[in-house]
């Protein structure tokens, strides 16, 4: 089953998980609002903090899996396109990166300290940088 997923491209999966999630709100399997999606976002969310602090791999990937799942439910919900979300993130975060790494090398640095990068943040959302 893993060896089918990782053939999958990311378009495919989220596809997939969407159409399933419309095929069992066929059955009345599904949120009624956004507010019951969020509270099962926010659900999830703790479930994969609980997990994270066993340690368990496989348990920690279960609860990641039900959280992304969500989240889809709620891009779904919101009659987004999940792929375009995430390249649109993947975009800016890219912008980001680059206009941190040339500051830090502007400041003859290749790494920046938790603090020290947090600063860096918080300027550029802020256009400072």
């Amino acid at each position: 089953m893993i060896t089918e997923v990782i053939r999958m491209s990311v378009k495919d999966i989220f596809s997939d998980s969407i159409q399933i999630q419309i095929d069992a709100k066929k059955i009345g399997l599904d949120w009624l609002d956004i507010k019951g999606v969020m509270s099962k976002v926010l659900e999830e969310t703790r479930e994969v903090e609980e997990a994270i602090s066993t340690g368990k791999s496989d348990l920690i990937s279960e609860e990641l899996g039900d959280l992304l799942f969500t989240y889809l439910s709620l891009v779904r919900h919101l009659n987004m396109n999940p792929t375009i979300i995430l390249h649109d993130a993947k975009s800016k975060f890219e912008q980001r990166y680059k206009l941190i790494k040339n500051q830090l090398e502007k400041d003859n640095k290749t790494y920046a300290e938790p603090e020290e990068m947090s600063e860096l943040w918080e300027k550029l959302k802020n256009k400072k940088i």
